[in-house]
């Protein structure tokens, strides 16, 4: 992802270079690619704040505004969620892998536990990604129109 969209690194550049080959945006990634695979039924019903739980009981991570400061952290926030479920998701099929090799799990309660994981565990990555993605261009927008926004200093045109 541009440096441009994200701001001002935080990150040594190695680091940052690193960070972004997993959560920058694929080609292949779009909304509209995340909306068919389900995120907006996830959204509903995620226990940290999906619409659900944000409505009934009031649950909120992180407020955001209509300021590029207020999306970038949310764009910070999102990074660090998806590195945990992902991080999660590994260990959950890491150990899932060791019960069925050492005879302590069948193929078929391998198979149901890679399913939950994948429905509970795994998909909160995909909503992330998908917030980024609405993030990014709701960035590009706001640039977009400082740009147009911003006058001329006096003699430059």
């Amino acid at each position: 992802m541009n440096a441009d969209v994200l701001g001002e690194p935080r990150l040594g550049w190695f680091q940052r270079r690193a960070w972004d080959v997993w959560f920058a945006p694929k080609r292949f990634e779009s909304p509209h690619l995340y909306e068919r695979l389900g995120v907006i039924w996830i959204k509903r019903y995620v226990p940290t704040g999906g619409d659900y739980f944000r409505k009934k009981y009031g649950v909120r991570v992180i407020d955001i505004k209509s300021t590029s400061e207020s999306l970038l952290k949310f764009e910070e926030r999102t990074r660090v969620y998806e590195a945990i479920h992902v991080g999660v998701f590994l260990a959950f099929l890491l150990f899932s892998i060791w019960q069925l090799v050492s005879g302590r799990t069948t193929g078929l309660g391998f198979g149901i536990a890679c399913v939950a994981y994948v429905l509970l565990i795994l998909s909160p990555a995909l909503l992330q990604r998908y917030n980024r993605l609405r993030v990014y261009e709701a960035l590009r927008r706001m640039r977009k129109k400082q740009v147009f926004l911003t006058p001329l200093p006096p003699g430059s045109a």
